[in-house]
């Protein structure tokens, strides 16, 4: 849900600030937000992540609205603090999401998984499994988009079921000969003034299985 080496940093700028903005944040809402915008009502919300916190926003502060549908009902820069928590990789339009948190919030803090997570098969015999005809579950199914970062710039490219059943294109823990770590999982990024995206497109295939295969090989590098 979030990377806990930034919970701390989170939750004490969050409270530091006078209006905080949760986006997405129904499974587990930050206590320390003032407002929340989640399509599912307040009344269903999940344990929050920060529960040594009395919750500041109230069912009046939980605003029901698509993400991914502009414009917020917010004014500009309205909010010191934003924070959004492992939904951009779930959502049809991230972009968009991206666009209203600049607008609408002065600074804040974004995460999701991390690209080597989403190439990642962390069942155990993985690479056997797959030999045998039982593919295994490569990152997680229901996210729609592989997230990279430089600075605060996010870039997205689409998922492709190509790696679910492509060895070339997955790691395992043979590979690492490991479990992966929780900072290795995670793409967290504080951001304040500025954060922007794009989409990456690939159209042709061979492009594509051959970005795959570099970015498996730069992922295992780095993660050894």
């Amino acid at each position: 849900m979030i990377l806990r080496r930034n919970l701390a940093e989170v939750v004490k700028r969050a409270l530091a600030s006078e209006r905080v903005l949760d986006v997405g944040g129904w499974y587990a809402p930050l206590n320390a937000a003032t407002h929340m915008l989640d399509i599912l009502p307040h009344a269903t919300r999940g344990q929050p992540l920060d529960p040594a916190n009395a919750p500041r926003f109230a069912e009046g502060t939980w605003v029901l609205h698509d993400v991914c549908i502009p414009p917020w009902p917010f004014p500009d820069r309205f909010f010191d603090f934003s924070f959004c928590s492992h939904l951009l990789e779930d959502v049809r339009d991230p972009l968009a999401v991206v666009r209203e948190l600049r607008r609408v919030a002065k600074s804040g803090y974004v995460e999701t998984p991390s690209r080597e997570r989403e190439i990642f098969a962390k069942g155990r015999f993985a690479g056997l499994g797959a030999r045998l005809g039982r593919m295994p579950e490569v990152g997680s199914y229901h996210h729609r988009w592989f997230v990279e970062a430089e600075g605060t710039h996010l870039r997205f490219s689409a998922k492709t079921t190509e790696l679910m059943r492509d060895r070339r294109y997955y790691l395992t823990r043979a590979d690492l000969g490991r479990k992966m770590r929780e900072e290795e999982s995670g793409l967290g990024l504080f951001w304040d003034g500025e954060i922007t995206a794009e989409e990456v497109i690939i159209i042709d295939a061979d492009e594509a299985r051959a970005a795959l295969r570099r970015f498996r090989d730069a992922a295992l590098a780095r993660l050894r």
